[in-house]
């Protein structure tokens, strides 16, 4: 069973560290702390959902009346 236990490096976080390595069935993996980049892509990943989300909103009021559909030829010249 793998568990995963987040730790910032407080003295009291470090000697956890240095008592949990004594134990026979624990392994250690230090991993990096997120990149800029990765960040990057969850803000853009973000911003698709809540644009994604909308459209399904408007698509709703279109089908329940309360919107007006355009037309293909205006939706294709806003792409």
């Amino acid at each position: 069973m793998t568990y995963t236990i987040t730790i910032d490096n407080s003295p009291q976080a470090l000697s956890f560290i240095e008592f949990v390595k004594n134990l026979d069935f624990v392994s250690i993996t230090k991993t990096k702390k997120n990149s800029t980049k990765s960040n990057v892509v969850l803000n853009e990943q973000k911003e698709l959902k809540k644009r994604f989300f909308k459209a399904l909103k408007e698509a709703d009021d279109i089908r329940a009346g309360k919107k007006e559909a355009i037309d293909l030829d205006e939706l294709l010249n806003e792409l």
